[in-house]
């Protein structure tokens, strides 16, 4: 049997989510899900956790809705709460001015992606993480005040979610039993589904899934739909690449470079025709919007369901990119 374990939305982008019991899902995906972000003034790129040295402790604060988002109205305020303790509601300009003085750097809030604007990631040189490929079609000149000496690639938001805040795909899911895998790899590890920035979190009945090695259930369930009792549909659609974010420090959770490193080592997984990628997750789209409640069952289709996908859409650009690269490698 599957059930829901969790539920999360993250109403600011790269700050820490809310657990809630009830989530509702439009076309786009989670409603309300990284509503607000920032834009750094100096670089005028989108602020992500991504790039750690700069944006890392955007992850020391946890935003939270005034009140639950609801589909087709614009997001509700949120309530930042910074790592002093100090809370601020509602007053973008004045969330906006506390996280400038957080970073060192100034910001201001947005709703919505302006015209031309990418976020950055660092991209590590690790076995596993990644094709180069990859890294050389988005990498892009660090930018006049970094210093860092990383691999940067620069993405712009929502490529398979309609140009939102989110990063790529507009939705996330994770098993509950992939992470116990990992840990019997990395024992020492915290791995706690919050690292993961999940959208649901699904718990699998039976210790044999735990047995199966890293993201098994993900991996078979890539191409079916996840089904409520309510009719709420979420196609699965491909394996969920993991990137630096999820060996960052937050409150209750250590810094640790063996979280990635583990992942890269132990499951390696086709991204599309994109290469492979060190994963754990699937991403997911809205077949048919409805809510979700925590430990409500669920099922997962017996069979491959063919539906219409923006993450195909933006996997298929970025593969011609890709190949325009390897040609221009090859004839040069």
């Amino acid at each position: 049997m599957i059930s829901v374990g969790q539920l999360w939305q993250y109403p600011v982008k790269s700050m820490q989510g809310e657990l809630v019991e009830q989530l509702e899902f439009e076309r786009g995906g989670a409603v309300g899900d990284r509503a607000y972000g920032f834009v750094d003034v100096a670089t005028d790129r989108l602020v992500s956790a991504k790039h750690p040295l700069r944006y890392a402790a955007m992850l020391e604060c946890h935003a939270a809705f005034v009140r639950p988002p609801v589909a087709g109205e614009p997001a509700p305020a949120v309530r930042v709460t910074f790592p002093d303790g100090d809370s601020i509601e509602g007053d973008t300009n004045a969330i906006a001015k506390r996280v400038s003085e957080l970073l060192g750097r100034k910001v201001h809030m947005v709703t919505s992606v302006p015209q031309g604007v990418a976020y950055e990631e660092i991209w590590p040189e690790m076995e596993g993480f990644g094709p180069d490929e990859f890294y050389g079609i988005l990498q892009v000149p660090p930018s006049h005040d970094d210093t860092s000496g990383e691999r940067i690639l620069a993405l712009p938001p929502g490529m398979a979610a309609g140009g939102s805040l989110l990063d790529f795909a507009s939705l996330h899911i994770l098993a509950g039993p992939s992470l116990a895998a990992l840990a019997a790899i990395h024992p020492d590890g915290q791995w706690d589904a919050r690292r993961f920035r999940p959208n649901i979190v699904l718990e699998v009945n039976g210790s044999a899934v735990a047995q199966a090695g890293p993201s098994a259930i993900e991996d078979e369930w890539i191409g079916r739909e996840l089904r409520s009792a309510s009719g709420t549909r979420l196609a699965i659609v491909a394996h969920t690449p993991r990137c630096v974010m999820t060996t960052l420090a937050q409150p209750g959770l250590d810094r640790d470079p063996k979280i990635l490193q583990t992942v890269a080592r132990s499951n390696r997984q086709p991204v599309a025709s994109l290469g492979l990628f060190a994963c754990t997750g699937a991403y997911a789209e809205v077949v048919t919007p409805g809510l979700l409640r925590t430990g409500e069952s669920v099922e997962v289709a017996p069979d491959n369901v063919a539906t219409a996908s923006d993450l195909a859409a933006a996997v298929a650009e970025i593969s011609s990119l890709m190949a325009a690269a390897r040609r221009t490698r090859q004839t040069s």
